[in-house]
């Protein structure tokens, strides 16, 4: 079965690379006709895509639908076609009075065929925005979608059904996934968990193929003395419960003064009841994914309440198992009070609505912590401080950084996206996805004068050498 998934896999791949080689720089107005197509395709099929969702969580709401995996999508094909003309255009360069008359310029050229590694969390925004990028950038592409969600996957697969000699869409457990990440791509892009990241990477270095990591991390809060409690209370909320807290840039974990710690769990507590006062079945929260997700949350709780950690709410038991053993496999928020460094909270990204909340002295002892930590994809900050906001986004190696906000960053299409260190490498969105998908080329072009420097340079005449050491030395 092993050999007939390589197969597969290669015949695909050759397919596309066949496809490439025959347009190898799509014109402005195919790659304008082609998302044009897709966007008006994705606008129509938003309320299968909602209804595929939900039936893939076992229970999502709209909101989560919408607000996290749809309009994205369509805001950012959007921008990429508004923007695709004047990334496209050749970027003149100047050549140098060493090179003159010749004109230098760098040419943004597809680099061929893409692959795309799509995660389960945001099953429509994750794969096809990078799909969209690499498509505008004028490659192909071969998409390989997570196994979790089948229903979002058939709506991904009818949507790409007409362009076929463009993307081709592949599905499979993780075997097939180590297999897709061995393939001879000219660009290899996934977003998923840092252990994973690590193998795909191993896989595509044996073919020299460049990779772009969308990873995940244990992004952190910092709440400084003058934060507006209310305001960071109900922020905290927002990352942390949307989509279940199962967001590669949710709020992970919260550093609060001594100052505002007591102030901030009543505030979180107090907004979560009047927000969700169903607690866990509320219908504004969505379901964990399935029942291994649902299991490890609650192994987490476990742990720290073995260790000596406070939780609120508490967490519910019967015989050592757990009460909700059939989907929807709900969860509400939990707090972690003074957590310890032995507890798997503050080891392992969450992933899910548990928030761990450490006391700190001060925002210069929460930097070092941060940075003593792995580099998360995500850092924010609650303060008025002009001058602690320069110190936090200055001092910490993080992908993004959110001031008075979280996880919104992310939604600005006109601004990068990626981590650093174990949380990624590379970044898409806007330009810098174009960028991404595409090698500059570094073109010279030369006219008649060339072939006089030329025979100067073979020669190794002084005539030539002579001015060019005026000129370099000067």
């Amino acid at each position: 079965m092993q050999a007939e998934n390589i197969s597969y896999l290669n015949q695909q791949l050759l397919t596309l690379k066949s496809s490439y080689l025959g347009q190898p720089f799509p014109s402005l107005e195919d790659r304008l006709e082609l998302l044009n197509h897709l966007l008006n395709r994705l606008v129509e099929s938003q309320q299968a895509f909602v209804v595929a969702a939900d039936k893939d969580f076992n229970g999502r709401t709209d909101f989560d639908s919408q607000i996290g995996d749809i309009l994205p999508t369509i805001n950012g094909l959007k921008y990429q076609i508004k923007h695709l003309a004047n990334w496209i255009r050749p970027d003149k360069r100047h050549s140098g009075i060493a090179m003159w008359p010749s004109k230098a310029w760098v040419q943004q050229v597809p680099k061929g065929v893409v692959g795309i590694i799509a995660p389960w969390n945001f099953p429509i925004q994750l794969a096809l925005l990078p799909v969209f990028t690499a498509l505008s950038a004028g490659n192909r592409v071969m998409l390989k979608l997570s196994e979790f969600t089948p229903h979002v996957n058939q709506e991904i697969k009818m949507l790409l059904a007409d362009i076929k000699e463009h993307c081709v869409v592949v599905e499979g457990d993780h075997t097939i996934a180590a297999e897709f990440s061995s393939l001879t791509f000219d660009h290899l892009f996934f977003t998923g968990a840092t252990d994973i990241g690590r193998k795909v990477m191993q896989s595509a270095a044996n073919n020299l193929v460049p990779v772009t990591l969308e990873l995940g991390g244990k992004s952190p809060v910092i709440v400084a003395d003058d934060a507006n409690i209310e305001h960071c209370a109900k922020s905290i909320l927002l990352g942390k419960l949307t989509n279940a807290g199962q967001i590669c840039v949710a709020p992970d974990y919260v550093l609060v003064t001594k100052k505002n710690k007591t102030a901030l769990i009543e505030a979180l507590k107090e907004i979560y009841i009047s927000h969700y006062p169903n607690g866990k079945d509320d219908k504004k929260l969505s379901s964990i994914i399935n029942e291994k997700q649902y299991a490890r949350l609650y192994e987490i709780l476990n742990d720290a309440r073995d260790k000596g950690g406070v939780i609120w709410p508490e967490v519910q038991q019967e015989n050592g198992t757990f009460l909700d053993k059939k989907a929807p496999f709900k969860m509400g928020l939990h707090l972690i009070i003074n957590p310890t460094q032995e507890m798997t909270a503050l080891q392992n990204e969450i992933f899910g609505p548990i928030l761990p909340i450490i006391e700190m002295e001060s925002v210069d002892a929460a930097i070092q912590y941060i940075e003593l930590s792995q580099r998360p994809l995500a850092s924010y900050v609650f303060t008025q401080s002009k001058t602690l906001q320069n110190k936090v986004g200055q001092s910490l190696r993080t992908g993004t950084l959110a001031i008075n906000e979280t996880i919104l960053q992310v939604t600005i299409e006109d601004s990068p996206f990626g981590g650093v260190g174990h949380s990624g490498m590379g970044q898409y969105h806007g330009k810098e996805g174009f960028l991404t998908f595409s090698h500059g080329k570094s073109i010279l072009a030369s006219d008649k004068v060339a072939r006089v420097r030329t025979s100067l340079l073979l020669k190794q005449s002084k005539l030539l050498l002579d001015p060019l050491k005026a000129l370099f030395l000067k």
